[in-house]
């Protein structure tokens, strides 16, 4: 395979997910590569829970092999709402506690969930995804990147919130996105993913990824009423949450509030309604990456 350039991640698509994606690999000091896709082509691949209109055989095996557990795509409107999950704190999880079982419902309940999420996110890497295993209030594992915070204070609506702090902090990391750029194929050598081939204005666009790809959900079609984040008087973390054994994630707020003792022992999940956007524009260097056709989550 002959290439044009050398990244460490490459994100497909300007979600919230793909933003926030890039701001952490570009932290952690990975090359990345942002494309946003222009007007969505032709859909030849109707039903498909991933790469709507890719029919490259070996990309749409891959995606129909991470898919192929949960049955038919939903027909319901994505979920607009960005999950506000309240956390005692957000320190690592105890090395003691013993890990948490492996429970197949539970992760096609998580993947299905994050694909028809706007804030959803899709990543061709399991390990050494830089994240922090933590644990909820009721006992529950997740793996966290906290990449930013929100003052609750602010009299905007939360998703507004978020994504005008992904764009802001994109624009200030200086990470460039290549508009009109889309994924015409994944490029895997011996079973792992090594690259992918992007459509662009000036032809076929050939990088090869280190780390692999993150492909992020898109956010069109959305509309909800507006909930403030003033409402909930806490400190607003964002971050990327995923499960140690699923390769998809999405963004969170993560709420923490060490004046006040939590009331309840469970970990309260609420959701803020409003209108998405695209959220930003660049081009940028980060990473993930994939062994094999890897199983469902």
């Amino acid at each position: 395979m002959m290439w044009d350039d050398e990244v460490d991640v490459i994100c497909c698509g300007t979600g919230f997910g793909g933003l926030a994606t890039a701001i952490a690999a570009t932290d952690a000091g990975l090359d990345v590569f942002v494309a946003r896709p222009g007007q969505p082509a032709v859909n030849t691949t109707p039903g498909a829970w991933l790469g709507e209109g890719i029919d490259d055989p070996e990309t749409r095996e891959y995606f129909d092999g991470l898919t192929e557990d949960l049955g038919p795509r939903a027909t319901a409107a994505p979920d607009a709402d960005v999950t506000i999950r309240v956390m005692d704190d957000l320190k690592p999880a105890e090395l003691s506690v013993p890990v948490a079982p492996f429970y197949g419902a539970r992760l096609r309940d998580w993947a299905s969930r994050c694909l028809l999420s706007p804030y959803g996110v899709l990543y061709t890497r399991i390990l050494d995804r830089g994240t922090t295993p933590m644990r909820t209030p009721t006992g529950a594992e997740i793996d966290v990147k906290v990449i930013g915070a929100i003052e609750p204070d602010r009299g905007i609506s939360a998703s507004s919130a978020v994504n005008e702090w992904l764009l802001d902090q994109t624009r200030k990391r200086g990470i460039q996105i290549s508009d009109g750029t889309s994924l015409e194929r994944i490029v895997f050598e011996e079973g792992e993913i090594v690259g992918a081939v992007l459509t662009t204005a000036d032809g076929p666009l050939a990088l090869r990824a280190h780390h692999g790809l993150a492909i992020a959900m898109p956010s069109r079609h959305i509309a909800g009423r507006a909930h403030k984040l003033a409402e909930h008087g806490h400190s607003l973390h964002i971050a990327l949450v995923g499960d140690s054994a699923s390769r998809f994630g999405r963004v969170e707020l993560l709420a923490t509030d060490a004046a006040k003792p939590q009331r309840s022992g469970y970990c309260r999940v609420t959701r803020l309604h409003d209108g998405l956007h695209d959220a930003g524009r660049s081009h940028t260097r980060g990473g993930r990456e994939v062994h094999g056709y890897p199983p469902l989550g």
